[in-house]
């Protein structure tokens, strides 16, 4: 048999509890078998959980279709995301537009906030923080998108913006954020933990953060 990752010949290694043959290869020091029958070794499974997640199914739900662990999908999960970056931004002064969603972490009563900006143009997600709806969960996000150097950020009439933002880059009123108001939307719709009137929710900021990436910088086109 050949090695699955360094296509040198490998040899007997006796055989699982199971008794299917198991294989030693001395080029890389792996342990392997010719086939496998559980569904998560496939090689598709990933984007199958990345598409999942992203259209309103819980991790639960994902395990119940792909027929794999719920322990698998949520390992999958941060491991996919961890490979996710922010995107890069290409245009000369742009402009953003910025604003929260309410979420909580394990039960009601600890409430958190999505807080995240979106090039007013690409209608692309640039980048997010997760945490209270304080002026330091703000500044974290302010401050970063003031090192891209924008024209304008955009903001509603929350009193906290008007201290962290540049007065000479502040813009708030009625339809400052109007695109940012209709992502609000299809979020809450293809993210089963942030849908409203559920009992799908995250019981970490770990996981919904890793959800967070994949469905802005993974799942979704800029359009979307």
């Amino acid at each position: 048999m050949e090695c699955k990752y360094c296509s040198q010949p490998c040899r007997r290694s006796g055989r699982q509890k199971n008794g299917v043959q198991r294989y030693y290869c001395k080029g890389c020091l792996r342990y392997q078998q010719e086939t496998y029958r559980y569904r998560a070794c496939h090689g598709t499974m990933n984007g199958y959980i990345r598409s999942l997640s992203c259209e309103s199914v819980g991790i639960r739900g994902i395990a119940r279709v792909l027929r794999v662990a719920t322990g698998t999908i949520s390992t999958r999960i941060r491991i996919i995301a961890e490979k996710i970056g922010r995107p890069v931004v290409t245009d000369v002064r742009p402009t953003f537009e910025v604003d929260e969603l309410w979420t909580y972490i394990g039960r009601k009563e600890n409430e958190y906030w999505v807080a995240y900006a979106l090039d007013r143009r690409t209608r692309q997600v640039v980048d997010f923080v997760i945490g209270k709806r304080t002026k330091r969960t703000l500044k974290e996000l302010i401050d970063r998108l003031l090192l891209l150097n924008p024209k304008a950020i955009r903001t509603d009439r929350l009193t906290l913006y008007q201290r962290i933002i540049p007065k000479h880059l502040y813009r708030s009123g009625s339809y400052c954020i109007n695109h940012i108001e209709r992502k609000n939307l299809s979020i809450r719709t293809h993210l089963k933990r942030l849908s409203r009137r559920t009992i799908c929710f995250s019981r970490s900021i770990g996981m919904l953060q890793n959800c967070l990436k994949l469905y802005f910088w993974s799942c979704n086109s800029p359009m979307a």
